[in-house]
């Protein structure tokens, strides 16, 4: 009987540097009548935020199209979250005409008021 020696698993990993961003995540429910409501009920925005400087680095989120988790993306890549984001918020109120307006804008001001919290400790 022949025994194979068994390998231990080697991950290829980074090596561990001083972590320099936080993910913050905002949520929000869609609406009933929105397209997006019949394969989630919730939005979901994902933003890496860079600790020092309080800008958002990298997007993603549950957005039910391409099109709109890349403009998401654009939008908010650059964002100061340690800034008042009423002006953002209207931006979205005008520039995005559908049933996802409200639960966008609601995303956001969740992660921006997660964000708030954990800066404030």
């Amino acid at each position: 009987m022949i025994v194979a020696e068994v390998q231990p698993v080697h991950w290829d990993t980074a090596p561990v540097a001083k972590r320099d961003s936080i993910i913050v995540i905002g949520y929000a429910r869609v609406a009933a009548g929105a397209a997006a409501h019949a394969v989630q009920e919730h939005l979901a925005i994902s933003l890496r935020i860079d600790r020092e400087t309080h800008v958002v680095t990298e997007v993603d989120s549950t957005a039910a199209t391409g099109l709109v988790r890349r403009w998401l993306a654009e939008l908010l890549t650059g964002v100061d979250f340690s800034a008042d984001i009423t002006p953002l918020l209207a931006e979205i109120e005008t520039a995005y005409l559908g049933h996802g307006n409200g639960a966008i804008r609601q995303a956001i001001g969740d992660a921006w008021r997660r964000y708030a919290a954990r800066a404030a400790k």
